[in-house]
């Protein structure tokens, strides 16, 4: 079936946002009567009975893509052991280093060691910023900074904050939906989160037919998701 998918497309059927679909494969067409509205290549979902749609769909050998499919893909977390040694790290002039706390989630000034240095521990992720430079990010390793990239500094922070316990962050009520914190997110995560959310200056818009897929997505980093 999927001998008429368009180029490049990485399903036949692929959920965009809650309940909206992008139509890759015009095969699919003739299911999708009586279950929804179309609109060319956009395809939205009115009738409940969703989940049986897609069942069919890839019965008859098409393959859908829904937003929980794209959170299940994500990249898991790695395994790490739990923060160790503290030591002190002198500051070049200008620099400055955060490394990620688990409470609250998210990048964090590391802490005093005295006059012109902080105190790190061996493991932890860290953000570096030397003047007005970019940020830079690293792992402590025998008392090493070994370089990474963002990504996979945060998948590391988020990783050890998981070792500290269960992660939770709590959705406030707001106009349209529920409010989440705006969290430092890799990439990919970030992405999908915008399928279903919309960013704010106070953080990230959830429609509450979005909290699932939401939900979905920060359980790739260990986060539970509290409405």
């Amino acid at each position: 079936m999927s001998s008429r998918r368009r180029p490049g497309a990485p399903c036949d059927f692929e959920e965009a946002r809650p309940g909206l679909f992008i139509i890759h494969n015009p095969a699919i067409g003739p299911a999708l009567r009586g279950e929804g509205d179309r609109e060319g290549d956009r395809f939205t979902l009115t009738s409940w009975r969703g989940e049986g749609l897609v069942a069919r769909l890839r019965a008859r050998s098409f393959t859908v893509l829904t937003l929980a499919d794209q959170a299940a893909a994500l990249p898991s977390l790695p395994a790490v052991d739990p923060p160790g040694a503290w030591l002190a790290h002198p500051l070049a002039t200008g620099e400055r280093i955060s490394y990620f706390a688990a409470t609250p989630l998210g990048w964090a000034p590391a802490p005093d060691a005295g006059p012109g240095a902080v105190s790190l521990r061996e493991g932890w992720a860290l953000r570096r910023r030397r003047s007005r430079g970019i940020f830079s990010y690293y792992q402590l390793v025998g008392g090493s900074f070994v370089l990474h990239g963002e990504d996979a500094a945060l998948r590391i922070g988020y990783a050890q904050a998981a070792l500290a316990g269960a992660s939770q962050i709590t959705a406030a009520p707001a106009e349209g939906g529920h409010l989440l914190p705006d969290l430092p997110l890799p990439a990919a995560h970030r992405r999908i989160l915008g399928r279903v959310a919309a960013h704010t200056p106070q953080g990230w818009l959830v429609s509450p037919e979005g909290v699932p897929a939401a939900a979905a997505i920060l359980a790739r980093l260990g986060i539970d998701l509290l409405i």
